[in-house]
């Protein structure tokens, strides 16, 4: 079945663990698994294939850390794990090895922080992650977010100011900060974002002048 493309099995009811012949489907750009009862470590293999775009894996029962071999995947621009029972640390190579990545979300994957460092992939439209388990963390360092239009980092044990990189992504449209611990006053200036969620932070001082002047 080399000459398949892509993979839908999303929405079924559908149990066992991913089987490995899928990493011999060479020509696969798309494989989607979501809202399955998917369970077991996702093999290894998958990070052989050499085409994949997407890879949604949402909505299952997916247990042990994301497989080192990921960081092959260098072709990925869409990738989803959240609702599932991974453990262990959001791995580096998600943002330095993906540099074609434009959408991720990671929501109540079961994986733990600290969020690493977020720029290699100048391509990125859409970050979501949340709800992670850990220790507390200071801000991932950002850079090269020019084209990010969608910033979500909601409970995921931060602490510490705003970072005044959040000023350098001139196409964020929504950033949710809700529910972690950042503290201080709010001296960064986000003119240009429609959708601001702070709820739940430890924030000080006054309500900043830009927000009152937003339209």
């Amino acid at each position: 079945m080399q000459q398949l493309v892509q993979i839908s099995l999303l929405g079924n009811r559908l149990t066992g663990s991913i089987p490995e012949e899928l990493a011999n489907m060479s020509n696969l750009t798309s494989l989607v698994l979501e809202h399955n009862s998917f369970s077991g470590n996702l093999p290894a293999t998958l990070g052989n294939l050499p085409k994949i775009e997407k890879l949604l894996l949402n909505s299952n029962n997916f247990i042990g850390e994301l497989p080192e071999t990921f960081a092959r995947l260098t072709t990925l621009k869409l990738f989803r794990i959240g609702d599932n029972n991974f453990t262990g640390k959001i791995p580096s190579f998600i943002f330095q090895n993906w540099k074609k990545l434009e959408d991720i979300r990671i929501v109540a994957s079961g994986l733990s922080g600290p969020i690493p460092d977020i720029g290699s992939s100048g391509n990125l439209n859409y970050i979501m992650i949340t709800d992670l388990n850990g220790v507390e963390s200071t801000f991932p360092r950002l850079s090269n977010l020019s084209k990010l239009e969608y910033l979500i980092l909601s409970s995921c044990n931060l602490i510490g100011k705003l970072p005044t990189s959040l000023q350098y992504m001139p196409n964020l449209q929504t950033l949710d900060l809700s529910f972690n611990k950042l503290s201080g006053e709010i001296r960064i200036s986000l003119p240009e974002v429609k959708q601001l969620f702070l709820t739940g932070n430890m924030f000080t001082g006054a309500i900043p002048q830009w927000i009152l002047n937003t339209n």
